[in-house]
């Protein structure tokens, strides 16, 4: 039985993604894991990013269909790479051949060896065609189990007295993820996870999971709808200051994600049980203009008192675990409204939008008595508007947002990358948050939640020195109070040193970066 056990955790946890990895080359997969890794913390689900890539790999993007949007979902491509090929494909005319991606500016060999993977040239047929027929024959099913322990027991697993903090379950984790996908144009997602320590099918669960998630996801209904969820969902909007749902990359050794690239409405595929939202959206098109409205009604875990007049919300919790009593006592306690709605203008390589929220609890949120609490969120509901632009004019990509808080403060991001040699590229990044500013689904460049009282700049530099050895990536930021570097020696692929250092912290600051790459020629 136990080696049973072993034979299949290993074939889930080591071969699985060693085959993977072959397929989207292990140097690429490392790069992107460290990021995610070092910038989004404990919580984040890097499954996701495999399992979006691998769905990407299953159902290539037509490149003479392809959106913007869709393109941004490719991960490793920069914002001008982007914009780059959509501009390609707006002068010459469609593609012929995936091999016309060699003349487009801004692709080396690397990046159009590891994007030949995920795009093809060719027909696919529109919503008409469906029947059960063509649905019975070409739908695809994925099913994935996962169970993990730790070895060493934990003292909370020991503990017998009811009157101490102690787990309520087995040290087992378990996880399934099923997906059912009819090219594209349907798909049906399931989710449901326990974590160690959580109760199954016994006390408050006795419905088994501690966690579940689904959707239902319908693309190119007609020329105006365009996508439908119903089910849990993920909005990303602008550079993240009203709504950002789903990863997000910080600071780090790659100067792709200093601009985010928001894909709009998507199906929330992840096993985060935060940072989602459950309800209905869509995706509607007009000529230039792309509208998602949507609306959802989530349950938050997170601490209550209960008075005679209204229900005051001390904490929200955001862990995700429900292991001990006290835990247990706060799940789905939290009750929170959202409606809101993205709108995009698109007029050659001028993208600019507009986004509102209006969010509002199932009690009041009161702050904290200490110093740093003074300019926390308090009250029951909270309605934000902000505006975003993109535009790529040659070598140089502009990006920014500005967002209010009604009755509040202001947050304005805005950056620009520079492509000034083949070898070179410049990043430039203002940000400007005042004190009163509030966001309850914000997500930043720089840390995600640490953003209050941040005003400053960021320079950046990334040099391609030679192409005959595969080496040395850096980054050094220096403020006027304070002091941040990241570094990272890879030779061949692999990484054999990363650092980070920071020291001091400013409330207004000015930060340099310099990024060297020593790179492989394929």
């Amino acid at each position: 039985m136990r080696f049973s056990i072993f034979f299949w955790t290993f074939l889930f946890f080591f071969v699985n993604p060693i085959l993977f990895a072959q397929e989207l080359e292990s140097n690429f997969e490392e790069l992107l894991l460290e990021q995610i890794s070092e910038d989004l913390g404990e919580n984040v689900d890097v499954s996701e990013v495999m399992e979006r890539l691998y769905s990407i790999m299953k159902n290539p993007l037509d490149l003479n269909k392809v959106t913007n949007e869709e393109l941004s979902s490719i991960l490793f491509l920069s914002p001008q790479q982007v914009n780059n090929i959509i501009l390609h494909r707006e002068l010459s005319g469609d593609f012929i051949n995936v091999l016309e991606l060699q003349g487009i500016v801004g692709l080396d060999l690397q990046t159009i060896t590891l994007l030949r993977q995920f795009v093809f040239v060719g027909q696919k047929s529109s919503l008409k065609d469906l029947s059960w027929r063509s649905i019975g024959k070409e739908d695809e099913h994925s099913l994935m189990l996962r169970f993990g322990r730790t070895l060493e027991k934990l003292q909370g697993y020991s503990i017998t007295d009811e009157n101490r903090s102690r787990y309520l379950g087995d040290p087992n984790a378990y996880s399934l993820r099923y997906r059912w996908n009819y090219q594209q144009k349907i798909k049906i997602g399931l989710n449901a996870e326990k974590d160690a320590g959580e109760p199954f099918f016994t006390l408050a669960q006795k419905r088994g999971f501690d966690f579940y998630s689904g959707y239902l996801e319908i693309n190119d209904v007609n020329k105006t709808i365009r996508k439908v969820v119903i089910g849990d969902f993920a909005i990303q909007s602008g550079q993240g200051l009203v709504i950002w749902n789903g990863l997000s990359f910080g600071k780090g050794t790659w100067i792709g994600a200093v601009a985010k690239q928001g894909i709009g409405l998507r199906s929330y595929s992840s096993m985060n049980e935060n940072n989602f939202h459950r309800g209905i959206a869509t995706q509607l098109a007009f000529k230039r203009f792309t509208v998602i409205p949507f609306m959802a009604y989530n349950h938050l875990s997170g601490n209550i008192e209960k008075t005679d007049h209204t229900n005051l919300i001390k904490t929200i919790n955001s862990s995700g675990l429900h292991r001990t009593p006290t835990e247990q006592s706060y799940r789905d306690a939290i009750k929170q409204f959202v409606v809101g709605s993205d709108i995009t203008y698109q007029y050659k390589r001028l993208k600019l939008g507009i986004t509102g929220l209006y969010t509002r609890y199932k009690g009041e949120i009161i702050r904290g008595n200490e110093v740093r609490n003074q300019y926390d969120f308090e009250g029951k509901d909270l309605l934000q508007v902000g505006i975003n632009y993109k535009y790529n004019f040659r070598n140089f990509y502009l990006f920014g947002e500005t967002a209010l808080s009604i009755d509040a403060g202001l947050a304005t991001v805005n950056g620009i990358i520079a492509s000034l040699h083949p070898k070179v590229s410049a990043f430039v990044n203002y940000r400007n948050f005042q004190r009163n500013y509030h966001s309850f689904l914000l997500k930043l460049f720089q840390k995600v939640l640490i953003f209050r009282m941040k005003k400053g700049c960021i320079l950046a530099w990334f040099i391609m020195l030679l192409e005959s050895l595969n080496g040395l990536i850096m980054w050094i930021c220096l403020s006027f109070r304070g002091f941040d570097s990241v570094w990272m020696v890879q030779v061949k692929g692999w990484i054999f040193c990363r650092r980070r250092l920071t020291l001091g912290t400013s409330e207004e600051s000015f930060w340099f970066a310099v990024a060297i790459e020593l790179n492989k020629k394929i």
